[in-house]
């Protein structure tokens, strides 16, 4: 909604400014105004960006075409004028309502302060204006809230014009724009643009010379067709996504720039759903001359479906955030009862990413996309299975029969359609530049849409070291290509034939690019443009191989294409088209209804020379199961060309008749695809039989080809560790492939997943000699095995690091693997190593030696500490080692010296922790008198440290009070160590100091902070800032804060309900692994904190201010679990409603919104 807001009456005037027509009154918001006069005049001045003044250059010129004035709650006439020229003249906006206006350009003047006057007749006048305008361009808002000026007589012309100088009342600066997140809604009525009426959009089409185009569909039969696809029928299935870009019946509650919204609650599924206007229609060339003589609606009123497919006795719709099955088992296109969800839990947070482009693949599975910008938590109804979390791009599947669903890769463009080869390779299109598209191997791990972490989320493996890139093009490639499909289409000219064919919405026109092999993917050479247009409203957005021979083209058909302007409502919501794109000497094909064939004559259709065909044949082979078709399969599969020995396995795997000895046989054939797919589907259900793995074993040390050898990797991500470690194994002792875009990444990736919970065996792996004398090892798996170990950080890493070190065979092993070491600690302090590690590091470091107890390197250690000189990574490597170590007095008087030092900030917390080993009365004197002067970081570790020993506790309890140290830095965590001593002098205080120590509460109640986050939405930028300061020492978010506590990335933000628990009772629920421990130690220490890591001879203790603290066992009294959450109650407390509004908005973003 518009920022509520009203005028002054004309009537109360502030001040009155005397010009040359009119008298204006300056005002302020807000106020209601009794009706006084039959009109209204109401301006300001706005100082605008250059960029909403300055041309982009290009077509799009998106700043200026983006930028719009939003209104509301006007219920009488009213007119708007812009430096003088009329922009807006209107009827009225119904109250609650919202209305966008463009801002036309070459309207706005740089460097001069624009006049904005709106001009409102009597109905409205009382009033004034309710509601501010907002000026809005594509990433950012000014909300005009604040002074105005009003008039109730006709100005003049001079008051209409833009100024040079700043006008001294009502003026706003282009500074005052920030990033947007005010909730949007459907605009009244939409900014259309420009059309082309059917038929004369024909005219500006321009094909090449060899082809045609024909229209075939157009509204108002069919509207915003952002998917199709062909029944066994031949009939096309079209999802009409008019309900875009807003979901039905749902309140946006906040944004950020880039569109990703927040609603008020999850949309039910059909047939309780909130009711829309998306279709699912059905069109039929009964006579097979190339034209849709009929088409119905199958389903009407659904919201947010965007696209569809027929098959396994159904109807399946993705109707974000459900996957939808209708079954239909008689194809009448009448459903049988209500439809199954069979997935939920895809994200709407941008709804031009959403799940989408349902396809089948030949494996039987159905596969879909998401989009760049949303996340998903998917599960099955059902079943027990927790939510599978993804952020950003992704290729998902579904079985329809074991109703499995796994993420089939992870990252690419925003996805938004996917298209199968004839070979079964997948494909998908980018909304950016550089490529043509991505090609997806099962279980890669891709590049995501965009490389910037203010954006998008880091990659859901920390440890991948790299993900797998986009097709490479040998030459420039614009901005974008939505979709690509590899020509199958005998109605189109021989010259297209296997070329790949993308549409490009933005610069109105399809291209055409060869495909080359580049090892296990290919890279693309543009060749031309074979359809282009001079209709800037074409937007070509799907394309496919088609029963008739050629390729059907849908256009979205919109002037306007970029989400953000779909957003603000300049979109044609009624408007659409499909054409087919044919030969011109070519024919079409007729016989297109593969569902009253035979089995028998399907599996001739397996050699057709459509791609339709043959994939359909292969579907409804499956379907059926007929066993006296096996032998005819089994014939097809000896054949020696991959076509249609592909179709053939296909069809056989689908039909559950793959048999073992079969697979076994075919390992050898060869067309290397037959080879890879048979690896593929023999790991469908996680593993494979070990007749058969021996023998993909077998073939995993001979096999050369690139492209089988990139599956195996594939399949081996999918296995159990010790069959995934040994097909890796196989592959990584080979010299091949060394510069292959994927094949080391996915080497890695699969050794890798194993790392975390079957490390032994992934060290009893590399005790191979064989191993350490690979190319394929040293380049690309020895330096990431040992990074991620290091990066990792635990002492039973270290240890593994250590052993890697020992295992390695040469100074060339040992290169790779201290490379790797290196790249761990990039940019941050190597912290305190086993014995172990640094003894295979090389000479003994200067903490090794510490630690140790060396007379000289104790008298190194202690000349370092006093050296200002030295470097900060080489003094707190010292102050480290000094804290396991205990010194002498001399040694933990420079501690306390750096622990206070203004000099050696960095230094100040690590001294402060050293100083636990030491016990002596004056640290804590000297801490105390040096609390109030430090900062709020430096003040939790030095309460931790006090708390920690009676002799010091005393000290810091004694020192309580409003001009030394404030009570309420105490939380309770403290105060129930404090009396955890036994100590009655320290219990005798904290209940003097603390007399309501059991009482302490959080100030607000569960309903009413739900309360004021219903009041309106919060600006998650804003909340950014406070988040950092309240929960970023302890919570990461994305890329930011500290790892205390849980990372909140994929913690269920959308529950508002389970978040404000978690906040307000932090010791309601306490996440496993975060659990509060109590540490009573054998020197009369008491210490708190999580188990961070611990081994047969240590723990880590992980405090509140985020130190580790290493206690040898041996030193341990007791262990207990403290009850309570290491966060405190409280942590909202002292926030006001607009800060708490945007510390919740910022929580619940779903991707990152700065860098």
């Amino acid at each position: 909604m518009v920022v509520r807001s009203f005028f002054v009456a004309c009537c109360i005037l502030l001040a009155i400014v005397d010009v040359r027509g009119a008298r204006w009154a300056r005002t302020k918001i807000p106020t209601r105004t009794p009706e006084i006069s039959k009109q209204l005049w109401a301006r300001c001045f706005l100082q605008v960006p250059d960029r909403l003044v300055t041309s982009a250059g290009d077509e799009r010129d998106l700043w200026r075409s983006s930028t719009v004035i939003a209104m509301a709650d006007l219920p009488g006439k009213f007119e708007v004028f812009l430096n003088g020229k009329i922009i807006i003249k209107s009827d009225g906006i119904p109250l609650g309502e919202e209305q966008r206006f463009k801002i036309p350009k070459d309207i706005l003047i740089k460097n001069k302060f624009n006049a904005l006057v709106i001009h409102i007749d009597s109905k409205g006048i009382a009033r004034g204006l309710a509601s501010a305008p907002v000026l809005i361009d594509y990433f950012n808002e000014l909300v005009l809230d604040q002074e105005w000026e009003v008039t109730t007589t006709q100005p003049d012309a001079a008051d209409f014009e833009a100024k040079v100088e700043k006008p001294e009342f009502a003026a706003y600066l282009g500074s005052q724009f920030k990033l947007s997140s005010r909730p949007l809604a459907r605009t009244i009525n939409p900014i259309r643009g420009r059309q082309i009426p059917p038929g004369k959009d024909l005219l500006l089409l321009e094909a090449d010379d060899d082809l045609a185009v024909e229209g075939l569909l157009s509204e108002p039969e069919i509207a915003q067709p952002t998917h199709f696809s062909f029944d066994a029928r031949g009939r096309l299935w079209v999802a009409q996504y008019r309900q875009y870009p807003y979901p039905a019946g749902l309140k946006m509650t906040g944004r950020d720039q880039y569109y990703r919204s927040k609603y008020n609650r999850i949309p039910p599924a059909p047939p309780h759903h909130d009711r829309g206007v998306d279709i699912i229609s059905v069109h039929e060339d009964r006579d097979g001359d190339g034209t849709y003589e009929t088409g119905k609606n199958v389903f009407e009123g659904l919201n947010m479906a965007n696209s569809v497919v027929r098959g396994w006795g159904g109807i399946w719709v993705m109707h974000t955030p459900y996957l939808l099955f209708y079954q239909d088992e008689n194809g009448d296109d009448i459903p049988d009862g209500d439809p199954e969800i069979r997935l939920t839990g895809f994200g709407l947070e941008d709804t031009h990413s959403v799940a989408n482009g349902l396809t089948w693949g030949p494996d039987g599975w159905l596969y879909g996309g998401q989009g760049s910008t949303t996340t998903s938590r998917v599960t099955r109804p059902g079943f027990n299975d927790p939510p599978i979390y993804n952020e950003g791009p992704l290729v998902w599947r579904y079985h329809p029969s074991s109703k499995k669903f796994e993420v089939f890769a992870d990252g690419g463009g925003n996805i938004f359609g996917l298209s199968f080869d004839a070979e079964g390779r997948l494909f998908s299109g980018h909304n950016g530049s550089e490529t043509r598209g991505f090609h997806f191997v099962q279980n890669g791990q891709y590049l995501k849409q965009g490389k910037n972490p203010g954006k998008f989320g880091p990659p859901p493996n920390p440890f991948a070291f790299g993900e797998l890139s986009m097709m490479e093009s040998t030459n420039p490639v614009p901005r974008f290509s939505h979709l690509g499909i590899f020509v199958d289409a005998p109605a189109l000219p021989a010259r297209l034939q296997g070329t790949l064919l993308s549409v490009d919405p933005l610069h109105h026109y399809l291209i055409t690019s060869s495909r080359s092999v580049l090892g296990s993917t290919f890279k693309t050479s543009d060749m031309g443009f074979p359809l282009r247009s001079k209709d800037l409203t074409f937007r070509p957005v799907f394309l496919a191989n088609a029963p008739c021979g050629g390729v059907i083209i849908s256009d979205f058909r919109e002037q306007y294409i970029a989400h953000g302007q779909n957003y603000q409502g300049q979109i044609d919501p009624d408007s659409g088209r499909i054409y087919r794109l044919r030969g011109k000497k070519e024919s079409l094909i007729r016989d297109r209804n593969l569902e009253v064939k035979t089995s028998e004559e399907l599996v001739r259709f397996l050699n057709h020379d459509n791609l339709w065909h043959r994939q359909t044949a292969v579907r409804l082979l499956g379907e059926r199961a007929d066993p006296t078709i096996i032998p005819q399969l089994k014939n097809l599969l000896n054949q020696q060309n991959p076509h249609p020995a592909l179709e053939a396995l296909w069809a056989l795997h689908q039909m559950g008749k793959l048999e073992l000895q079969l697979s076994i046989r075919h390992l050898t054939h060869p067309a290397p695809m037959v080879r890879a797919w048979i690896i593929r589907l023999s790991a469908d259900d996680g593993e494979i039989e070990p007749e058969l793995f021996n023998q993909i074993l077998r073939l995993a040390r001979r096999e050369t080809n690139a492209e089988v050898q990139c599956q195996i990797l594939s399949t081996a991500g999918c296995l159990e560790y010790a069959q995934g470690l040994a097909l890796a194994k196989e592959i990584i002792e080979r010299p091949h492939h060394l510069q292959d875009p994927f094949i080391p990444l996915m080497a890695w990736h699969v050794v890798e997943t194993y790392c975390k919970d079957q490390a032994e065996a992934v060290l009893e792996v590399f005790t191979d000699p064989k191993l350490w004398a690979s190319p394929f090892f040293l380049n690309h798996i020895a330096s990431r095995l040992m990074r991620r170990f290091a990066e990792a950080g635990t002492r039973g890493d270290f240890l593994y690091c250590a052993r890697l070190l020992e295992l390695a065979p040469d100074l060339a092993a040992r290169a790779a693997l201290m490379g790797g070491f290196e790249k761990a600690f990039e940019g941050r302090t190597i912290p305190a190593l086993p014995d172990e590690l640094n003894s295979r590091l090389g000479r003994p470091s200067l903490s090794m030696r510490i630690r140790r107890g060396e007379a000289q390197a104790l008298e190194e250690g202690i000349k370092l500490l006093s050296n200002s000189q030295a470097t900060s990574a080489d003094r707190l490597v010292v102050i480290r080692a000094f804290g396991t170590y205990q010194g002498t007095a001399e040694v933990w008087k420079k501690l306390l010296a750096l622990a206070i030092s203004v000099d050696a900030q960095s230094l100040n917390r690590d001294a402060i922790v050293a100083l636990q080993n030491y016990d002596d009365k004056e640290i804590g004197e000297t801490l105390v008198n040096f609390y109030p002067k430090s900062s709020l970081e430096f003040q939790s570790a030095i309460l931790n440290l006090l708390s920690s020993r009676p002799v010091w506790a005393l000290t810091l309890l004694q020192a309580v009070g409003p001009n030394d140290i404030p009570p309420g830095d105490f939380d309770r965590d403290l105060l129930a160590r404090l009396v955890l001593h036994d100590n009655s002098k320290i219990n005798d205080l904290v209940h003097e100091k603390f007399p309501n120590v059991e009482e302490q509460t959080p100030s607000l109640r569960l309903d009413a902070l739900e309360k004021i986050l219903s009041v309106q939405p919060g600006d998650p930028y804003a909340g950014e800032s406070i988040f950092m300061v309240r929960c970023a020492s302890c919570h990461k978010l994305f890329f930011k804060g500290g790892a205390i506590g849980p990372d909140l990335t994929r913690y269920q933000r959308d529950d508002l309900s389970t978040m404000l628990v978690s906040i307000l009772e932090p010791d309601a629920e306490i996440r496993e692994g975060y659990e509060n421990v109590i540490v009573t130690t054998r020197d009369r220490r008491v210490l708190s904190g999580f188990l961070s890591d611990e081994d047969t001879n240590s723990i880590v203790l992980r405090g509140f201010d985020g130190a580790d603290i290493t206690i040898p066992r041996k030193k341990i009294r007791s262990l207990k679990p403290a009850g309570r959450s290491l966060m405190p109650a409280g942590l909202l407390n002292g926030l006001d409603d607009a800060a708490l509004r945007n510390l919740f908005a910022y929580l619940r973003i779903s991707q990152p919104i700065t860098k």
